[in-house]
């Protein structure tokens, strides 16, 4: 039997990730270890990173930012502006159409009516039209991207295949060609005309957008277009196919399956809850594990991926005046002493006294609101995955499991989830392992306190 692969696992979760991006629900854990380097934090910036990599090649109907930056150079020459008559004033020379008017009135106020001062009027360009105003700014969120956002992986392009449109430079008879990038900022530093246009204060409303859509200029039109679609974009409004490449090239690095993997079992918990309203996560930033939070039945829901949830700990120390003279933990106690001053001393950075720790794949919390309007942990659902088929390595899941259920504690009080009569009997504190498909059952006498839960197989609500 094969491994489910990373492309089924994308066909199966692309509508899952747009539906629920759109609900709330936010990734931005899973976001952050796909390319560490880039420092994506938010799917904000993910989202715009996935607008500057479409592209219309295959498709002469659509428009792409790709596209529309290969043909930049050529058509931006062709520019529109308005022009209008200014009047200037002159001593001593002419220049353009001399305002009569004007020039009797300017030597009238000042009573010098014979001083050679002229007031000439000549045609001024404008810059600043509408089509002009959309333009400068999509070039400006693009520009923005690609010099900010993509800084690290323009300059170290090894391992960023999907910037390949954006990076890769050629040559044409005897001389180099630049890249997309390079082009793109030598253009949009160094072109006059894009620099009088000044966008800073323009309010580009989505009736201006719209207008500039039905433009005569073909450029103007795609400008238009790609302008709203980022908009689009940052409301996060996105097809399944988007999804799916969102997914496919710039958050799942292909040989990082295994976070397709969570992100399939983070879905199927959010399903067991269908039909509830996610509640804005206005802190995300600082609390980035949580991925989504909702209310039902009295009752407030927190559900968390790799990390410790909102008010739980998964770490165990010494108690050193519980220690006996001898055993496993004096010993214990002292390689964590002794391994704590070595590694000060010799490498020069601290270690943990923690005989225990981790982080479990999946968190849910189900808090319960109390007489006095405060939230009170009623239980706790711990949910551990393993991309995998092989069974001891299942079997160590399951250990981890178990060892997490057992072993969390409530941050406030540092008392224990569940009582030492009910540990593991799944009272307070539920548990299921999350593994590949395997090629046989997994039911026995234990089956109804902690379960192993195969791919594709669904689940009902936990807790």
């Amino acid at each position: 039997m094969a491994k489910t692969s990373a492309e089924v696992l994308l066909d199966k979760i692309s509508d899952d990730f747009h539906t629920y991006l759109r609900k709330g629900v936010r990734f931005d854990r899973v976001i952050g270890s796909a390319h560490a380097d880039l420092d994506i934090d938010d799917i904000e910036t993910l989202l715009r990173i996935h607008f500057v990599l479409t592209d219309a090649e295959d498709d002469a109907s659509a428009v792409g930012v790709l596209d529309f930056v290969r043909q930049l150079e050529d058509r931006i020459r062709r520019m529109k502006t308005t022009t209008s008559p200014e009047s200037f004033q002159y001593r001593g020379e002419i220049r353009g159409r001399i305002d009569w008017q004007s020039t009797v009135k300017t030597r009238a106020r000042a009573g010098q009516l014979e001083e050679p001062v002229f007031v000439c009027t000549q045609p001024e360009e404008h810059y600043n039209i509408d089509e002009n105003l959309v333009l400068k700014r999509l070039l400006t969120v693009v520009h923005d991207i690609i010099t900010d956002d993509l800084a690290y992986a323009l300059n170290n392009p090894e391992g960023y295949d999907w910037l390949g449109a954006w990076v890769n430079t050629g040559n044409r008879g005897d001389r180099d060609v630049e890249s997309a990038a390079e082009m793109l900022d030598r253009v949009y530093e160094e072109n006059i005309y894009l620099q009088r246009i000044n966008v800073a204060d323009a309010n580009l409303t989505d009736r201006t957008i719209e207008s500039v859509k039905r433009s005569r200029s073909q450029f103007y039109r795609d400008a238009a277009v790609l302008l709203d679609r980022y908009r689009q974009l940052m409301n996060y409004e996105l097809d399944s196919a988007e999804a799916r490449d969102l997914l496919n090239h710039t958050l799942i690095a292909p040989e990082n399956a295994e976070t397709l993997f969570e992100l399939y079992w983070v879905f199927r918990v959010l399903a067991a809850y269908d039909g509830v309203g996610y509640r804005v996560l206005t802190d995300r930033r600082e609390r980035p594990s949580i991925v989504a939070t909702w209310r039902r039945d009295e009752s407030r829901f927190v559900l968390s991926h790799d990390a410790t949830g909102e008010s739980l700990t998964f770490s165990e120390s010494i108690d050193t005046a519980a220690i006996e003279p001898d055993g496993y933990l004096y010993r214990m106690n002292e390689v964590l002493s002794r391994w704590q001053a070595l590694s000060e001393d010799l490498l020069g950075r601290g270690g943990s006294d923690s005989l225990w720790g981790g982080r479990p794949d999946i968190v849910l919390e189900r808090y319960q609101e109390t007489e006095t309007g405060s939230w009170e942990l009623e239980q706790v659902f711990l949910g551990e995955v393993k991309y995998t088929q092989d069974v001891d390595y299942v079997a160590t899941g399951l250990r981890e499991l178990l060892e997490y259920m057992s072993f969390v504690k409530q941050s406030t009080t540092g008392e224990y989830v569940e009582s030492a009569d009910d540990v593991l009997d799944s009272v307070a504190v539920e548990g299921l392992l999350f593994v590949d498909e395997l090629d046989r059952e997994v039911s026995g006498e234990y089956d109804d306190d902690v379960k192993i839960i195969q791919y594709p197989q669904s689940l009902d609500r936990v807790v």
